[in-house]
């Protein structure tokens, strides 16, 4: 008998049998129980507190669990309640969060924490009361809830997706409504009633270390057996992920400017939501790829009434974000008087001691670095 033949799944179907689902829980809680990652929300004092799960989730979007280690010991330091966090100033959890990236998942978290405060309840311990709070969606619920609560509930996201779309030879477009709506069926009959929590972060790990995108570990991969896609040859092209050709990433340039007196610094914070929304930053102004940049540059001090004396083209910052690269012109000049300039609430002077201290984004820190 060949190892397909052995495969009780139809690779259309929707309905697992129980033998196998009760042989792939088995197999793949197993191998978690030997291989899991040793990290800090997973240890008992945190995996069973929804707070510190919560926190954990959302740091994990777009961002690589080895990364968020130190951030998350150092914010759960600060913030080690939801209450502590509701309490704290936007400036002061932006300032923990800074060298993370995509801040407004810290901003969400702290507008969810202080409606928690407003109503007087705790953290929810359920995922469908855990998608009323702002930031938090299908995926983020289930994983706190399962974890924290062991509710048993399927929490899919793109690692858990790759495997069973592998694992039941999912045909379809993971990223569409179709390919979602099979994917998410499949992983609910998985869910088992004991350990929920450990099975969805077993999927993760089996995701991010076995069942990778490209070159799988087939060869020690807990649930060989069972993978269709190992059985039919077809680990190299599934997922099918999205038909649309890739786009190019878009160069951005910026005019910014670093305009200095005596040793204060003109800063301004940007407006919540979108890019860096609420960080402190240099003036600075987007620009077409071919404008002159000098010109460009005496556009923006004239737009905050600022006259300073020459300024001097100093570098080209370069900084690479998910979907853009950001090419930032720096200028330098020392403004002579500062005082009895009309340049608006956003902006501040301010010395380098408080420049440190404010919430900062890397591409403006680097240009900090660059001319100071």
């Amino acid at each position: 008998m060949t190892r397909s033949q052995t495969i009780v799944t139809d690779p259309v179907g929707d309905c697992i049998p129980a033998r196998q689902r009760t042989a792939i829980r088995r197999k793949l809680l197993r191998w978690y129980d030997r291989h899991k990652r040793d990290l800090p929300w997973r240890r008992k004092n945190r995996s069973q507190d929804p707070y510190a799960q919560w926190v954990a989730e959302i740091m994990l979007q777009q961002t690589r669990a080895d990364t968020v280690i130190p951030y998350y010991e150092r914010f759960l330091s600060r913030f080690p309640d939801a209450m502590s966090l509701a309490r704290g100033r936007q400036e002061t959890v932006l300032k923990h969060w800074e060298g993370l990236g995509y801040y407004r998942r810290a901003i969400l978290l702290h507008k969810a924490c202080q409606q928690l405060r407003t109503e007087n309840t705790p953290v929810p311990r359920l995922a469908e009361k855990l998608k009323t709070l702002p930031g938090i969606g299908d995926y983020t619920s289930a994983a706190i809830a399962s974890i924290s609560s062991d509710e048993p509930i399927a929490a899919v996201d793109g690692n858990v997706a790759r495997v069973i779309a592998r694992l039941f030879c999912v045909e379809l477009d993971v990223l569409s409504s179709k390919g979602k709506k099979r994917i998410t069926k499949l992983a609910d009959q998985l869910i088992p009633k004991a350990r929920p929590g450990d099975f969805n972060q077993a999927w993760m790990d089996l995701g991010s270390k076995v069942c990778t995108p490209r070159s799988p570990s087939c060869d020690i991969c807990p649930l060989e057996k069972e993978c269709l896609a190992r059985a039919t040859g077809s680990t190299d092209t599934l997922p099918i992920r999205g038909t649309a050709i890739k786009k190019k990433i878009p160069v951005v340039h910026c005019v910014v400017g670093v305009l200095s007196h005596h040793q204060n610094f003109l800063v301004r914070r940007r407006p919540i939501g979108g890019l860096w929304g609420g960080l402190w930053e240099f003036p600075n102004i987007e620009i077409a790829p071919k404008k002159e940049k000098t010109q460009a540059m005496k556009a923006l001090v004239e737009s905050i009434m600022i006259e300073p004396n020459e300024v001097v083209s100093l570098s080209t910052i370069r900084h690479q974000l998910t979907h853009r690269l950001m090419m930032f012109h720096v200028f330098a000049g020392q403004v002579a008087n500062k005082e009895g300039k009309d340049i608006g609430d956003a902006y501040r002077w301010v010395t380098r001691a408080q420049f440190a201290k404010r919430s900062v984004s890397t591409a403006h820190r680097k240009i900090y670095q660059a001319a100071c």
